[in-house]
């Protein structure tokens, strides 16, 4: 009786939690707003969408009432970073990254690069949100790389902005480019982040660039030295065609050893089949 009680209990809260959060429907919500409106209204049903299928409801009933919004042209702008419990070492970032943000939203960025403008926002909000759960480094760095990428898109259309000197310019934490299992191709996520770093690099001006090459810990340690090498040869290639000078750039290759998770030799672990991409201001 107690488990059977305990079935209902938790399928009557699966339904409630899905209450209010037809998504398909909300997409399809007729826009009231101007073009910018429009573009962040399907950016947040995206999100919903993707924090719905990872069964992260409250998530999802967020980024579904900011796509109800954003239809009826009432948005609120780029979440508040208080409302999110985000790891002490990424606020001065996101602090820097909201502010400029705001700035370019407010020089014209909405009417005169509408869907680059509501990326950069959807983005923003999808970065802090992973950075909350702490718990998909290649998810925080997909979120965060796409709201540089669409920034910079914003700032080339509206021209030059002055930089937010209000808040201190910390260096940011540490970007992943992940790799396929025994692989050095940059595909998909890998390249949104490579995108990213580069934006950031025109923006910060780091001294130097410092990247660490790591390889699972299954196969031969010779090997996964040389497949660490060779995705670190990727990462660079990518960058300098960004426009990263190669004088910027200091590599070092870890291989299996000191891996970002440690694992037992022979296991297979995505989170230490890496490229790890730091800033260093030379102070």
């Amino acid at each position: 009786m107690k488990t059977k009680l305990l079935a209902v209990i938790s399928a009557a809260a699966f339904l409630s939690a899905c209450a209010n959060m037809n998504i398909p429907g909300v997409r399809d919500m007729a826009d009231q707003g101007s073009a910018f409106d429009a573009a962040l209204h399907q950016n947040y049903a995206d999100l919903a969408q993707a924090e719905y299928d990872e069964a992260d409801w409250s998530d999802a009933r967020y980024f579904t009432n900011r796509a109800k919004m954003a239809a009826g042209g009432l948005d609120s702008g780029p979440q508040m970073i208080a409302e999110r419990d985000l790891p002490e070492n990424a606020v001065p970032e996101v602090e820097v990254a909201r502010a400029d943000l705001i700035a370019a939203l407010d020089a014209g960025g909405r009417d005169q690069a509408a869907s680059a403008a509501a990326s950069a926002q959807a983005g923003f909000d999808c970065w802090l949100q992973e950075l909350e759960e702490n718990i998909q480094q290649e998810d925080i760095d997909s979120c965060r790389a796409t709201f540089y990428q669409a920034l910079a898109i914003v700032k080339a259309e509206i021209g030059d902005l002055p930089v937010a000197t209000s808040i201190p310019m910390d260096m940011p934490v540490p970007m992943n480019v992940y790799f396929g299992f025994d692989s050095a191709d940059i595909e998909g996520k890998g390249m949104s982040v490579i995108n990213g770093i580069a934006n950031a690099y025109e923006k910060y001006n780091p001294a130097m660039i410092s990247l660490v090459a790591y390889a699972d810990r299954v196969g031969d340690p010779v090997y996964n030295d040389i497949l660490a090498k060779s995705r670190v040869d990727a990462v660079v290639a990518a960058l300098r065609a960004k426009g990263v000078p190669a004088s910027k750039l200091a590599i070092s290759i870890s291989g299996e050893s000191d891996v970002p998770v440690s694992t037992p030799d022979g296991v297979a672990e995505q989170a230490n089949r890496v490229v790890t991409v730091t800033f260093e201001d030379g102070m």
